[in-house]
This record gives C-alpha cells, structure tokens and sequence, in this order.
C-alpha cells in the first residue's frame, strides 16, 4: 500500500498511529527556542543548550526533559525547579505555534481516501493534544487521542499502543506506528506494531536504522522518486539516505546512458529498486530473451545474466567465494550487502526480469558491489534497441559534444612544478583535487568538504603523519559536496597525492638526479610493518602478511574500523590511488599487528620515510627517466 508517494505500508494495514511531537508538528524547533528563553530567565548561570541537547531529551515527559537537560548543563534539578520549569514549558507549548511537519497533511488524506483509521498517540495530556491539533487545524483528522494522562503508564512500555490499537478496533499487527524516538519505537515494537520511524524530531535517521524496534526508517515524509531517461549520465542528482546506495544506482544509469534524478527518503531499498526497474522496463525493448556482462572494477568481478520472464534474483558464490559472508560484509555506509540485493530484487520484480549474479573475486568489497551494479547494468542496455542506439551514437536522444569535458578540466592539470614544489589540480565529474606540496619544514594539512554521511577525518591525521615522515609540508584540499564516499575520497586525495610526488620527483630527476626508490627500514629499524617504494619498476600495491596467513590479513583490512571512524578498506584504496597516481610499486611487509590504529600509522609514516629516500638526490641518476628499469631517454 503506497500512500501519496511518500509512504510504503504493509498491506493489510488498518491504521496509522501517530505520535505528535517530531512526527505531526515540528515541536523540537519551537522547543529549542523556548528552553533558552526558559533557562535564561531561571537558571541564568546555566549556559545555552545546543540543538543536540534538546533533541536526545525531546522523546522524554517534561519533567524528565528538564532533568536530564539540567543535568547534562551541570545544574543541580531540584524538584522545585523541575516543576517551576515544566510548568513554564507547558504554558509555552500551549501558547506557541509549532509547524506542521511537511508530507503529514498528504498522507493524512491519502489515510482517509484509502480508508485507513488514525490516531494519536502521545507522551502527553489529552488536552494539550487537543490544543495543539486545533491550532494545526487537524483536530478532525484524528478519530482518537491517547494521551498520557489516561492511567497508562508511559512510552516506552507498551499500554498506549496498545489502548491506540484498541481505540482503533484493530489487531496492533495491523496497525502502522509513526514514531520519531527511540523511545516511542520500543513502546510500539512492544505492542506489536509495524513500526516507522521519521528523523524529524527526537532521533537521528542513523539510529532509526540501526534500531532493531524500527521496520522501515525516513528522513522525512516527502514523495520518493527516481526518473531515469536516456540522455547524458551527467545531468542527475542523487539524495538518498545512503550515499553508496545512490553510488550504485549511478553504475546503472551511467552504464544504460540515462539521466538520473533521485530523491529518496526511507531505507525501503526494495521499494526503491522497484522504482528504479519501473523507470528501465519500459525501455528494455529488444528481442533478446537474455543478457549477459561481465563486471570488472579494481578488484573486483562478477558475471551477470538476466532473463526475461524470471521472478528470481539470486546472488552465488564462485570458486573460493562465500556468497552469504559477502553479503554480510559492511559495504561503505551500509552494515551489509543485503540493501542491495534488495535494490536488484526490487529492480527485477518491475521489469520481469530473472537476475543471477555470480560473484567471482571478492577483495574490497564495495568494488565487487560496484562491479555488479555495473553488469546489471550493461547487461540492461544489452536487452534494449532504444539504450543500445543511444550508446551507439543512432539514437535520437544523441547530444553531440559540446566541449564539456574541456570545458570542466576533467582528469590531472599540473599548474606549476620544480625541484622543490609542485600544484596538481585532479577533477572528476563529483570531486575536486588540488595539492599543493614542496620539500619544506612544517605540516602536509588536508582539508575534506564532504557530506556528512561520510566520516574521513582520521585521514587528515594519517596524512599528515606522511608528510612529517617524507619532509613534505603544504596543502591538499579535497571537495565532493554533491555525491561522494569514503572510499573516493581516500582514493581520490591517494592518487592526488601521488600524482604530485611524481611531478615532483621528475623535477628533481631531471635537475639533479633521485635516488628512485626507498624504504622505512633504515628509518624505523625493528618496527613490525616496513614500507619500500620503487619508481624503477611497474606500478603495483603488495601487503605482504610475515607470519601470518594473507587470509587473516585481509580479514583486518575488509571490515576493520578505525578509532577515528575510517574504514581499513577506504585506507587500502588510499595506497591503490597513491601507486596509480605516483606510477611506482608500493610493497608493505606486515607483521602481525593487532591494534588496527597502530597499524596504519606504521603504514602512513612508513611510506612517508620511504618517500623521503626516494626524493633524496643522487647525481648519478641525472636526467633518467622515471619508469620501467629507469631506461635511458
């Protein structure tokens, strides 16, 4: 059951029961403002609360609220207080005027149009429910109230969702709990409620998801949509809850050719699949029964093949690889795969299509996932004369060159380089590049302009450790506001990095002569994980486990998280990005180290201090060129 595209209900739903503050109206602006006002005029030693404060305490009852926001301010919450200030805030709230939150009004009267009863159910007095619905002007859209001054003992037990239920004359398995705290989500997991959680009040999109009383989590209940159309892959934007979800989603539409617009609002992958495959099947217009691709991105590879006709997406494993421990495995923002075999389930299910998947080489696993997202993908263009004639330039929606890779500065510009300094700008149609770097005393600083979904700050500490370790200060600045995760960015700033050592060392080559190669070992003598660079020979990353199996080696690097937050496979990208940027061969010998934080300092100073021997001059390497074997020009 869809509601004003905005709602996915199961389909024996019978009600909708609403909690009030931070799901109907937005009391947690208003509020935030009031308890400022409140603190100032009573407890005026007490310093401003931030946003944050208010919002872990919003789901509790008032007195409680002030508890626990005088507590965290370090004021004493004495009873009289307590009261005088609940008072105050219920005065407040009587007289204030709290927005409604947007897409309540549509799904109100989508609920009506389709018959579905609806409720109240509140942390609060019946009347000042009553109240507040009235100055919203949706008193009458709710059959019944239920409060917190009916005997019930409050959220998060379960007796006011059940007395909701009742209220109602439904089962609580047929009735759809709308919650915004964790709080409320327990009291309705309790009940035996379906149970949706809005990121509009009291809890974090992140901690709906992550919570085992939450069926379906939303950032806010607007419409969800996806648009794809033949045409250029450049025209999009993507808003998903999840940035690797809309990653994925992009392999598809650029690997079809369409244009793709993405707004989505909840972690019902199967319902956005669906959309996505009702948007492609009706372009799937060839004759071909089946479709076949093999998917290749770094590491990682697949093949693919689609059927039409079948109702089945199945994922295996070949050779060596476990597919169920695949899936299991934390992809970027994601705990697990299984969000994506729902997209492609879903994407299967709307174009009538059979999907098998057979997963070949696993070593990071966000390239496998990209790699099949990318076979699906062509395998798509493969059953469709209309995506194949756009690919093949005879379609109609062909858009000649206009000059716009020109025009945009895609891939590496060298704006200045010398023995002693470099600037490198790299562009790609999502991030911006720029590093400037020279042989100097003080600090190599990176600065990252991301999305707040992805958590790479521990990298400017581990790059900056690189740079004290080589002798390279200066700046990298790195910026991808509109799509991007964290495996680009480590990748990107890595290959930015490495581009800019290797103008570096070609000043240096053809001034005086480098060395062309170094190691940690003479730097770090006895350190259980040693670094050694080569600009004389192939490019080429090897970790090389010393007395340990590669096995339990990678299990470290895949699924490892660091104290900062960063992902070990993100850090493992940066040194891909670092050697294909650089051109050189990069090898780590890699005791066994069990602290994850330790390791990658030993990794990130190690190639700094063989970087340092690589760049130190050597007058009888003069004017050789970098590359296999040295050779000379």
């Amino acid at each position: 059951m869809l509601l004003a595209s905005r709602l996915r209900l199961p389909d024996d739903t019978g009600a909708l029961l609403w909690d009030l503050d931070g799901v109907v109206l937005d009391t947690l602006s208003l509020e935030v403002g009031i308890v400022q006002d409140l603190l100032a005029e009573h407890v005026p030693a007490v310093a401003p609360v931030d946003r944050e404060a208010v919002r872990r305490a919003f789901p509790h009852t008032i007195p409680v609220f002030w508890r626990l926001l005088l507590e965290g301010a370090g004021a004493e919450p004495d009873d009289a207080l307590v009261r005088t200030l609940t008072d105050a805030l219920e005065d407040a709230r009587t007289t204030g005027a709290p927005a409604v939150l947007p897409g309540v009004r549509e799904l109100l009267d989508a609920a009506a149009a389709a018959g579905l009863a609806v409720a109240v159910v509140s942390n609060n007095p019946v009347a000042h429910i009553e109240e507040l619905l009235d100055h919203a002007g949706l008193r009458s859209a709710f059959a019944h109230v239920v409060g917190n001054d009916q005997g019930l003992p409050g959220k998060p037990a379960p007796d006011m969702y059940l007395a909701g239920a009742e209220a109602v004359g439904l089962a609580p398995a047929r009735c759809v709990a709308l919650e915004d705290s964790l709080l409320g989500a327990a009291a309705a997991r309790a009940a035996g409620c379906h149970v949706v959680g809005v990121a509009t009040g009291a809890a974090t999109f992140g901690e709906l998801e992550a919570s085992a009383d939450v069926d379906r989590a939303f950032l806010a209940f607007t419409p969800s949509t996806a648009v794809l159309a033949p045409g250029d892959v450049t025209a999009k934007s993507l808003r998903s809850p999840n940035e690797f979800v809309s990653h994925m989603l992009e392999h598809i539409a650029w690997r079809t050719g369409c244009s793709f617009t993405l707004a989505w609002a909840c972690n019902d992958w199967g319902w956005l699949g669906e959309a996505v495959g009702a948007q492609l099947g009706p372009l799937l217009d060839g004759p071909q029964a089946t479709s076949r691709a093999l998917g290749l991105i770094d590491d990682g590879s697949c093949e693919v093949t689609l059927t039409r006709g079948g109702d089945w997406t199945t994922l295996n494993g070949v050779g060596p690889v476990d597919a169920e421990r695949f899936v299991g495995l934390r992809v970027e923002q994601l705990a697990a795969g299984g969000a994506l075999v729902e997209i492609l389930r879903g994407l299967g299910a709307a174009c009538g299509l059979g999907i098998t998947i057979d997963v070949a080489s696993v070593e990071d696993p966000h390239h496998t996932w990209e790699a099949i997202f990318r076979a699906v993908g062509v395998a798509l263009r493969g059953l469709s004369d209309t995506l194949r004639a756009h690919a093949d330039g005879t379609g109609s929606t062909v858009v000649p060159n206009d000059g716009r890779r020109a025009q945009a500065g895609y891939g590496l510009r060298v704006e200045a380089a010398s023995p002693e300094a470099v600037r490198v700008v790299r562009t790609t149609a999502e991030s911006v590049c720029t590093a400037d770097v020279a042989l100097a005393g003080g600090p190599l600083t990176l600065t990252l302009a991301t999305s707040p979904s992805v958590s790479c700050d521990g990298l400017i500490d581990l790059v900056g450790r690189l740079g004290m370790a080589a002798g390279l200060g200066g700046t990298i600045d790195f910026s991808a506001l509109e799509l991007s995760s964290s495996h680009v960015v480590a990748e990107d700033v890595g290959m930015t990095l490495g581009a800019a050592v290797k103008e570096l060392a070609t000043a240096r080559m053809d001034a005086f002569g480098i060395e062309g190669a170094g190691s940690s070992l003479g730097a770090a003598p006895g350190e259980p994980i040693r670094v050694g660079i080569s600009w004389e020979g192939r490019k080429f990353l090897q970790l090389v486990p010393l007395g340990w199996t590669r096995e339990a080696l990678r299990d470290q690097l895949i699924g490892g998280t660091l104290a900062s937050g960063l992902f070990s496979e993100d850090l493992d990208d940066f040194l891909d990005g670092f050697v294909g940027g650089m051109g050189v061969s990069v090898v780590v010998h890699w005791e066994p180290v069990t602290d994850l934080d330790a390791a990658w300092v030993l990794v990130f100073t190690g190639l700094g201090a063989a970087l340092a021997e690589l760049l130190a001059p050597n007058h009888a390497k003069r004017a050789l060129i970098a590359g296999v074997k040295a050779t000379l020009a």
